[in-house]
């Protein structure tokens, strides 16, 4: 049994000067570990300003903490205060050029600020020193994609393509950039690939609304008119959108009037000549009509403006066998929220006789993309601007009210439905309502 010698005091207090010390050191880095679950919690929840609160905590107590400021960095960003987040970013890089976690961070706040060159070339930074740096290659798309270089972005995923095929996240920002540049017909190829790689996934019902290239509606007409003949009428309309700025319309109605009826086809193609001006062309014929032209051509401008509002300009040539009737057309429409627009049109009509008649039409409508779409509209003037036969040309009094109502079931299929009151002066009351449905594949 061995006996330990005495210690001097001054070993027992250096010695119990140690234990106080690093019983505190570990309170104190139990303290901060607490404070840094607390905040990434608080964070995860989208609790900014309480987490920022205990970011600030911590660095009072350890000023130059790196996961303190890099996190705090991040979290400023998130909550739409770049500056300040900037200002974190660059007390890292400050210490330390070569940060690339802190070069990456700034790089996303300066993208998220709207600075897309400077986010750019510091992605660039990033990717040169440390080409495995996998957010950095994203991040860089991101700014090809903000900024409206949907080719660049697209050429610099296919490189990134070729060498995982498989990747989920390439494959998902592939098809992110294909949509916003409005080529429907190759995004909707990526997105079969995403869900194939990942069954859960699905977008929202809009997204899929536009995947849906093709589009037939069909619909029945009964016009009941008090001192003759009820009017009937059918179509059936396939119409293609490959993309944003292109769509055909191909349309097979018929009519039946006065025992009689007409068969009539038209061919239809929209296509945004730049962003901001969309141009409308339709041919239509009728074979061996009997009050229907026997040719129409319809060509309309849509110039919209930044403020919500579009002007609309068009010429219609209806050819019948007794000449050529002109129909002019001027009209704009207005948001007045992002769900309600008002439109009104003035129709201004030639006879190939010379008489002029003049036509009004007003609609108020409500929607909600995708899911409903309710319009209420008056007309009043001449029947022109739904010139069907040669004896709806004449310039007589009238007065029209009535109601669509459209409503999507889901993004592939829907239906409407119309009513609508027509009172021709000294001539008769027609009472209109119909039917359609619409399927999208």
């Amino acid at each position: 049994m061995c006996k330990i010698s005495g210690a001097s005091p001054v070993f027992w207090i250096a010695t119990l000067s140690f234990l106080i010390s690093f019983s505190q050191g570990t309170e104190a880095s139990s303290s901060i570990q607490s404070l840094f679950e607390k905040a990434r919690s608080l964070k995860n929840k989208g609790a900014y300003e309480e987490a920022i609160e205990l970011y600030q905590e911590i660095l009072k107590e350890e000023p130059e903490n790196y996961e303190a400021i890099i996190e705090v960095a991040q979290v400023y960003g998130w909550k739409g205060e770049y500056d300040k987040s900037l200002e974190y970013y660059d007390k890292l890089l400050g210490r330390n050029r070569r940060d690339y976690d802190a070069l990456l961070g700034k790089a996303q706040v300066l993208s998220w600020k709207g600075e897309y060159g400077k986010a750019e070339d510091l992605y660039a930074r990033v990717i040169e020193k440390v080409p495995s740096y996998f957010d950095a290659h994203l991040g860089l798309v991101n700014v090809y994609l903000w900024s409206g270089k949907y080719n660049k972005a697209l050429s610099f995923l296919e490189r990134l393509e070729r060498e995982d095929p498989e990747n989920q996240r390439i494959i998902k920002k592939i098809f992110d950039v294909l949509y916003a540049k409005g080529d429907f017909k190759s995004a909707r190829k990526y997105y079969q690939i995403l869900v194939r790689l990942d069954k859960e996934y699905e977008a929202s019902q809009e997204v899929i609304a536009d995947l849906c290239l093709y589009t037939i509606d069909t619909g029945y007409l009964c016009e009941n008119i008090d001192i003759m003949d009820d009017w009937k009428s059918s179509h059936l309309t396939f119409s293609y959108k490959p993309n944003r700025e292109f769509t055909a319309v191909i349309l097979a109605s018929r009519l039946r009037r006065f025992n009689q009826a007409d068969s009539i086809f038209s061919l239809g193609l929209y296509y945004d000549l730049t962003s901001s001006l969309n141009a409308y062309l339709s041919l239509t014929l009728a074979s061996r009509p009997h009050f229907s032209p026997l040719q129409r051509c319809d060509i309309d401008l849509v110039l919209k403006t930044k403020a919500g509002t579009s002007f609309l300009g068009g010429l219609d040539y209806l050819i019948f066998d007794e000449g050529t009737v002109q129909v002019y057309t001027a009209g704009l429409e207005q948001y007045l929220t992002g769900k309600i627009y008002f439109s009104y049109q003035l129709f201004h009509s030639r006879d190939y006789d010379g008489a002029t008649s003049q036509s009004h039409l007003g609609k108020l409508s409500f929607s909600q993309e995708k899911r409903y779409l309710h319009t209420f509209g008056y007309a009043t003037g001449s029947e022109a601007f739904l010139v069907e036969s040669r004896q709806e040309i004449m310039d007589v009094e009238t007065k029209t009210f009535f109601i669509i109502l459209k409503r999507w079931f889901n993004p592939r299929w829907g239906m409407n439905i119309n009513a609508s009151h027509h009172d021709r002066k000294d001539s008769y009351v027609k009472r209109s309502t119909g039917v359609g449905l619409f399927f999208k594949f």
